[in-house]
Order: structure tokens, then sequence, then C-alpha cells
């Protein structure tokens, strides 16, 4: 409701003259000012003046200082509690009123009467009430989008958003929108159609930190929703490690780099069963940014994961990698065969695959 009531206070009511006939215009929900005054401009205090709604509905009752909001009855039901009127400015002709909280249904002629001036006078405003966008689940509209579900993973480019938005009719539009209401650019959205009812995904990357906004739009049936989410990027969050093998006589040496990481991250070697491997990290500060260097000596095939963990930022990354039993290996340097090869040269592969992980706050 509160993009949707945002919006409304910016229109402003828009009247336009042609001879004695005045037209107002406001978006649904907000205030309209009906404006009239007497030719005379003469004081009103002790005057009478009514205004009625196409000819037949009691809109407000002025006569001497008694009117319908201080007791006098009569008021139809569908303006009471909703109007008022400028008491201060009664003194300079000012029989305007004002309706509160407008409604479609109070589109209309409206009627301004000075029935004991002389002679009587007669001013006539239209008002128009737009049917603006805002949140109808309340009103029970068959298809209307029900509020966008949102999802976020971070990515080596920032956070990756995501929006959907199930079983609505017509066919949504979705925007993503930052803090300050820009529209942000997105990928093309997902759409897929049963039945007439519509499921919609747009997905965006964001880089910075902040609150970030999901609004569906039905413009057919005037309805909008949103969901926001709270996005919190770090600059010195640790990127994927990067591992490094080499052979020696001994097995094999795995060196795992994190670098230009803050706070400082804590680096670990783990085995298949989640075992961390001994080793002991070298570690290098430089302008509150850490690198963090750690080797470890393996003798056996399998999967091996250096893991850097920021538990402030609840930041977590990793790279997998897998050590083959023919001790064949590809180094970031180039192919280094282990020395007890003996008879025909076997391919091995060295498969490195990168994971990234979110630690649950």
């Amino acid at each position: 409701m509160a993009l949707v009531r945002a919006c409304l206070c910016l229109f402003a009511v828009l009247v336009f003259v042609d001879g004695s006939a005045v037209r107002v215009v406001v978006q649904e929900g907000s205030d309209a000012i009906l404006p009239c005054s007497p030719s005379t401009k003469e004081d009103l205090t002790y005057k009478l003046f009514e205004w009625k709604k196409d000819g037949q509905k009691e809109v407000f009752f002025y006569d001497a200082g008694i009117h319908y909001n201080n007791g006098r009855s009569g008021q139809d039901e569908q303006f009471r509690g909703r109007v008022s009127f400028f008491p201060d400015q009664l003194t300079s002709g000012n029989a305007s009123i004002t309706i509160t909280n407008t409604k479609t249904v109070d589109s209309g002629e409206y009627s301004c009467v000075f029935p004991r001036l002389h002679p009587g006078q007669r001013y006539t405003v239209q008002l128009v009430v737009d049917k603006g966008l805002k949140d109808r689940s309340g009103e029970n509209i068959p298809g209307a989008s029900p509020r966008p579900f949102i999802t976020a993973n971070e990515t080596s480019d920032g956070m990756l958003l995501l929006c959907e938005v199930n079983s609505a009719s017509p066919e949504p539009v979705l925007e993503w929108r930052n803090s300050s209401g820009n529209i942000l650019p997105a990928e093309k959205p997902q759409v897929s159609e049963k039945d007439r009812s519509y499921s919609v995904v747009l997905q965006t990357t964001v880089t910075k930190s902040g609150r970030y906004r999901c609004v569906s739009t039905q413009q057919e049936i005037h309805h909008q929703v949103y969901t926001e989410t709270q996005v919190n990027l770090h600059k010195g969050a640790a990127s994927e490690p990067t591992i490094r093998v080499t052979t020696t006589k001994d097995g094999l040496l795995l060196q795992c780099s994190v670098r230009g990481a803050s706070p400082k991250p804590e680096v670990v070697f783990r085995d298949s069963s989640g075992n961390i491997l001994a080793a002991e990290p070298q570690v290098t500060e430089r302008g509150g940014s850490y690198d963090v260097i750690l080797e470890t000596m393996v003798t056996k095939s399998g999967d091996y994961q250096c893991v850097a963990t920021q538990k402030e930022i609840n930041h977590q990354r990793s790279t997998k990698i897998h050590v083959p039993s023919d001790k064949v290996f590809e180094s970031g340097s180039g192919v280094s065969i282990s020395p007890s090869w003996i008879g025909g040269i076997i391919v091995g592969a060295l498969l490195v695959v990168v994971h990234q992980t979110l630690l649950e706050p």
C-alpha cells in the first residue's frame, strides 16, 4: 500500500474552467477540493449554502454555523465523515469543500447553491475520480496478482535477484526498482501461460547494498502489489578461492589462495568427508584487506575443497578439486606428470568445480 499512497500524494487536483462550469480530476484515494464562492465574495459566516451530488444526494449543508459536522442530520451516508469546509475562510466568501479518500462512485456533478442571496446563485462542479493503481487484494478480483516472491543469490558479479509471480490474469508486468523508485535494467521476463493464467519470472543483478522492490502491475484491473528485500553487499567479500596443484616426491601439494578479502577470512581445506586437513595459513595484510595462502599435502585420490569463511558478514565461498588416482594432473602452469609414471601415457583430468555457498544468517 505504501507504494500506491506515495504515488497518490504526488497528484495535484486539476481544475479546468469552462465558463461557469468547473471540472476537477483526482486519483482514486486522494482528496478532492470542490471550489465555490459567490460572485459577491461576501462574508458567509451567517449565510446558508449547500452542496448536492447529481441534484439529489446531500453532500454538505451550512447555515450560520450549523452544519453536518457538528450535529445537523440529513447527510447522505456516502459522504458521512468525509466532507469538510474552510471555516476560517468564510469571511472571504469561500464555500469550497474537501472530499477525502475519494472513490470512483464519487464521480459526478456537484452543485453549490446560495438560496438566500439576492439573487440566488448556483455553481456546478464536475468531479472525475480516476481509478488509479493500488493494491486491490482485498477486493477479491479474480486473477489479481499475489505479492511477488523474491529470492536472492550472491554471485561474483553482485547479488542476483529473482522475482516470481504465479497464477495471475491478465498477464502482470514485473519491474525491479531501487529505493529511489527508479526502474532497474533486467533480463527478459520468463512468461508461462496455462488456461489464461500467467506465471512470470524477472531477474536482475545489483552491485550496491540497499532496499530493492519487485512491483507487479495489472493495468486492466488497476491492481498493483510489490515486495521489498534488503541487499547487503560487502566490497571485501571473498571471491572463489584459487587452487594450484604441484606434484612432489611426497605427494600432491594443494595451494589455496584468497586475495583482497575483508574482514580476514578463515581458510581451510576439507576432504570428501568434510574433515579439515592440517595446514598453516600464510596471511598478509594491506590497507585492511587480507591475502591468505593455505597449503596442504595429499597422498590419496578423491575430492578436496578449499573453503573461505567470513562470519562477520555471513559470507562463504569454496572451490572443489578432484584428484584422480592415475596421478596425472593439470596445474595452473601446465601439465605435471608424476615421477612414478611408467610405460605409456595415460591422460587423466583434473576437474575443478567452483561452488558458491551463502551462510545462513
